[in-house]
């Protein structure tokens, strides 16, 4: 019986210890597994602050290129307000910013008991264009927040347009510089002239016109505005095809589009510009333009053909067309864009149905005859050396040496509107400090760099 005894206790001894033992091996583990928790608790705490350091730094870095994006921009608009010159727009640009040199930008907040800091440096880098009116800057911003820093890129393209100063009575829609003759069209809005009343050089007859609409001496300068020079480059070849893709601008000796033939210009999400010796479209060609961006055709010749036509879809803010030569073969067909004719030298005629359907400028003598169906936009046509003749209904501005309108068609109307001149090849300055902003300064997405 006591043998009996003694081994329970023998067993109940052995059994507690090992209870001991695995009560002292689960606190182990236990304790293993909270130190191994804890240390990842603080690594994630660590992974979590750098990852936020690290994200922080590239919204620093992105608020330091806006800075930068604002600094052009200011300087570009105090230097276009200024400047009548493509060169002394540039180089009033070029002296303001400051280029080249690192500066420290450190008005933000902190965060987490942490100051961030930006450093943004202006550049003035080579362009990819062609046309000699365009400088590219790049800016380049370092983010820096607890020693973490990213750096990001932009490219800025700012471009000079041309302008002219002209300041017209507000809401002129007449302006001659000599003469006007104009017989029962009713007018609204005010007509004015450099030429005095007493020179009777002012003749409105049967026309809705009060005398308190007419305004003489103006004393007003006409100077037509610097044509942007453009040369073709001698590697230049030719093109003939249905789709061209411009993913930088381009130019050609010669582009063709055959005889009823559509030509697709694809311009993508950017300004393109299109250089051409001689543009020629056959009979009842066509061209098509497609992308976001909008294109300038500039050209020393254009051979327009019966039926033949430029942007098909008819949105005149999407072309501008710069043509330096006399523009003798552009009446055939139409153009749904404005055109800055250097010098044309044979009549221009403008209908619905053909010629240059949204503004005109030129500093030729040749005339301008607008006539048949109501014209559908409102448009500026500034030719302060020629005459235009007016048959048709019209509405927004023009400027020129001399008007005559005989009924306007008979059912005709001239009416003020205010012209948007950020959709125009020219930025009219009336001294209201405005300019074209969405036209001169074009930026590509900003993008981050090692």
């Amino acid at each position: 019986m006591s043998g009996n005894m003694e081994k329970r206790i023998g067993f109940a001894k052995n059994e507690r210890g090992m209870a001991l033992v695995l009560v002292m091996v689960v606190m182990v583990v236990v304790s293993m597994l909270g130190l191994g928790m804890m240390g990842m608790a603080v690594n994630n705490v660590k992974m979590g602050t750098g990852e936020r350091d690290y994200q922080s730094a590239y919204y620093i870095a992105e608020a330091g290129s806006a800075y930068g994006m604002n600094e052009i921009s200011s300087v570009m608009n105090k230097a276009y307000a200024k400047e009548q010159t493509l060169a002394g727009f540039f180089a009033n640009i070029d002296a303001a910013l400051n280029l080249g040199n690192e500066k420290t930008v450190d008005g933000f907040e902190e965060s987490f008991g942490k100051k961030p800091t930006a450093k943004v440096k202006i550049e003035k880098i080579s362009s990819d264009t062609i046309i000699s009116y365009t400088n590219d800057y790049k800016i380049t911003s370092v983010g820096t927040i607890d020693n973490r820093s990213r750096t990001v890129v932009r490219i800025v393209h700012v471009s000079w347009k041309p302008k002219s100063v002209v300041t017209i009575p507000s809401n002129t829609v007449l302006f001659a510089r000599d003469s006007i003759d104009i017989a029962n069209t009713p007018i609204t809005g005010t007509v004015a002239t450099n030429s005095t009343e007493a020179s009777n050089q002012v003749k409105i007859t049967g026309s809705k016109f009060e005398r308190e609409q007419m305004k003489y001496d103006a004393k007003t300068a006409t100077v037509t505005p610097e044509f942007p020079a453009f040369q073709i480059p001698s590697t230049a070849g030719s093109f003939s095809g249905n789709l061209l893709t411009m993913g930088k601008d381009m130019a050609f000796k010669t582009l063709m589009v055959n005889s009823s033939s559509t030509l697709t210009i694809n311009v993508g999400d950017y300004n393109r510009n299109l250089i051409v010796e001689q543009l020629t479209l056959a009979s009842n060609a066509k061209i098509k333009i497609i992308g976001k961006g909008k294109l300038s055709i500039y050209a020393k010749n254009i051979t327009l053909a019966s039926g033949s036509e430029i942007n098909i879809d008819k949105d005149t803010n999407k072309l501008y067309v710069f043509l330096e030569g006399p523009g003798t073969t552009i009446n055939a067909g139409i153009i749904y864009g404005s055109m800055y004719a250097k010098e044309l030298n044979s009549q221009l005629m403008v209908n619905t149905t053909s010629g240059i359907q949204g503004h005109i400028i030129t500093g030729g003598t040749s005339p301008i005859k607008l006539d048949g169906n109501p014209m559908p936009t409102a448009r500026m046509i500034f030719a302060p050396n020629a005459e235009i003749t007016l048959d048709a209904t019209f509405s927004g501005s023009i400027i020129a040496k001399s008007i005559i309108s005989k009924g306007a068609n008979k059912v005709g109307t001239f009416e003020f509107v205010q012209i948007n001149y950020e959709n125009s090849p020219l930025f009219m300055d009336t001294g209201t400090g405005a300019n074209p902003v969405q036209d001169i300064i074009v930026s590509d997405p900003v993008r981050e760099i090692n």
